[in-house]
């Protein structure tokens, strides 16, 4: 077969979405020959692989290739997406607008496309709101002139995080949801087209809290992801749609993504790095395994980063008064601007009001935990000025209501606190966030056992279910205990001592290739100590002696 052919079948197993096939074919074409289309196509190959660093020296070895030869529209196409590549995966704004620099000095008068492209990344680096709207609409108009149905499509998309941000809400959002239908719908001409459209969406969905919209159209694009994958490459749009899966309860989707974001940005992106690490610890404390929560903050060793999800994880180990001073501290940082993890590319570098009222509510928890109502009603009030000031955001308004009925609750108005908790139920039910949802249900339960006894069960019960479900050990142990002092039991269903874990089965795993405790615990992002107790915990519940009798196992099982 001539390379040519090679060439061809590379990139048909790139239109297929078939990274592997693609990358053997251009790697094979690269063993006789350098050329900047091989490269590039291989760099394509191994950004969907997820192998970013090799990807983007192949990009730069293709940009190198291009100047060689004089191909400058193919020098300008390897800038721009380095451009991209270094500002939303790598972090390192110095080397993205360094690259934009560059794609912008080889583009001539006449050259239009290459000019609109170095437009919409110039959209993404800028600053200034105003500059960053002229500078889209410009990139959009160009798009229809001259007739470029990928730009046309990232350029509107981004036109929406741009009015959104600019508090044209409605019409942001009518902007993202057009591109996402182009997309998904074929318009574009590249994977990256939705990859780039799904980015802004995410960025949209984050920016409004709008975890309902980020799942509709994760939904819309399964038939995508069947095929080819994941769009959400970019680290922060990874990291937002892990924590989107985190929020509706999709934990074991969670962790995937999350872990994927945190091996794509360790050692390059510190800061994604951390939030990454954080959002796991995050999931371990709702999935109430708070040793491996401890050991995942101690491990990064990120004071301001990690203070949200170490405060969650005091109030869960009952110190109402660390959980207190961790929450302060994040709130403090928030305002101080010192908290920001994310890049400047789409998200523009500020917190989004989901983080702000969820540490809000947390700390009124707390502050009633630690005997302060007092300061508790004070938080619940300035999370209800969040809330006014939201213009609407669904999740806001849960926490507040939520916040709201607890402080009624500690000073005995049972009627408000009723009411107050039956809207968070609402709101947390309409967002499909199914702990928070059990949570709120369980504390309607502690109200009502005053005056509806039969009723409170009821709840309790369906909370207590809900958490089950979910692997909420924590939260379904609290919920049983509750039933128990009412004299109405616990689980009406007793969990199998017998019956492995998921995370058990993930040792299982690991166990049966071969893995020793200390690279099964950098697999799973635990401790050692961790992974040991997972082990003895496998082996008792197996009645095995050892980790050659739990292969065998494994074995048997598989062949049976």
């Amino acid at each position: 077969m001539t390379l040519e052919e090679v060439t061809a079948r590379g990139y048909a197993a790139l239109e297929a979405g078939r990274w592997a096939d693609a990358r053997a074919a251009f790697e094979e074409v690269l063993s006789g020959t350098g050329s900047s289309a091989t490269l590039a196509g291989l760099g394509d190959a191994l950004f969907f692989l997820g192998e970013l660093s090799e990807s983007v020296r192949c990009r730069e070895r293709a940009y190198a290739a291009s100047r060689r030869a004089g191909n400058v529209p193919e020098a300008i196409d390897s800038a721009v997406w380095l451009c991209l590549v270094y500002g939303m995966s790598l972090g390192n704004e110095a080397a993205a607008r360094g690259w934009l620099a560059r794609a912008e000095s080889m583009a001539g008068p006449d050259d239009g496309l290459s000019l609109a492209w170095v437009d919409y990344c110039a959209a993404l680096l800028a600053t200034d709101a105003h500059r960053c709207r002229d500078l889209i609409d410009r990139a959009l108009a160009a798009s229809h002139e001259l007739g470029d149905p990928d730009l046309a499509v990232c350029a509107l998309a981004e036109r929406g995080v741009v009015l959104v941000k600019g508090g044209d809400v409605q019409a942001g959002l009518r902007c993202v949801d057009e591109a996402m239908a182009s997309a998904l719908g074929g318009d574009g001409t590249t994977f990256y087209t939705v990859v780039m459209a799904s980015c802004s969406m995410l960025t949209v969905c984050d920016l409004l809290s709008d975890l309902g919209r980020a799942t509709q159209w994760s939904l819309a694009a399964d038939d995508y992801m069947r095929t080819y994958g994941c769009p959400y490459l970019y680290a922060q749009c990874r990291m937002v749609h892990g924590r989107v899966l985190l929020l509706t309860g999709h934990w074991a989707e969670a962790e995937d993504e999350l872990r994927h974001a945190a091996a794509s940005t360790k050692d390059v992106f510190p800061g994604m790095y951390h939030r990454a690490i954080a959002s796991l610890a995050e999931l371990r404390v709702r999935q109430g395994h708070f040793d491996e929560a401890k050991a995942l903050i101690e491990r990064i060793g990120a004071p301001v980063e990690t203070s949200l999800v170490a405060a969650g994880l005091a109030l869960g180990s009952n110190e109402p008064v660390a959980a207190v001073a961790l929450a302060e501290r994040w709130l403090r940082s928030e305002n101080e601007g010192t908290g920001d993890v994310v890049p400047t590319l789409h998200a523009g570098g500020h917190r989004t009001s989901l983080e702000t009222a969820s540490a809000r509510s947390l700390l009124v928890q707390a502050q009633l935990a630690a005997g302060n109502p007092a300061a508790a009603a004070v938080a619940a009030e300035h999370l209800g000025d969040l809330d006014a000031s939201a213009g609407g955001v669904c999740l806001v308004s849960a926490h507040a209501a939520l916040a709201r009925g607890r402080v009624a609750a500690a000073e005995g108005r049972l009627e408000p606190a009723t009411l107050y908790f039956e809207d968070a139920l609402k709101w947390f039910g309409h967002l499909d966030l199914p702990l928070e949802a059990a949570r709120t249900r369980l504390e309607l339960a502690r109200v009502l056992a005053q005056v509806q006894p039969t009723l409170a069960i009821s709840e309790a019960r369906a909370a207590l279910s809900a958490m089950d479900r979910l692997g909420a050990s924590h939260d379904a142990d609290t919920a049983a205990a509750l039933l128990r002092s009412w004299g109405a039991g616990g689980r009406s269903v007793p969990r199998e001592a017998g019956i492995l874990t998921r995370r058990e089965h993930e040792i299982l795993g690991l166990l049966v290739e071969g893995y020793s405790n200390p690279e099964i615990a950098g697999q799973l992002f635990i401790s050692s100590k961790t992974v040991a107790h997972h082990v003895s915990s496998v082996l008792e519940k197996l009645g095995l002696r050892n980790r050659a009798e739990a292969a065998a196992y494994a074995a048997r099982l598989g062949s049976s």
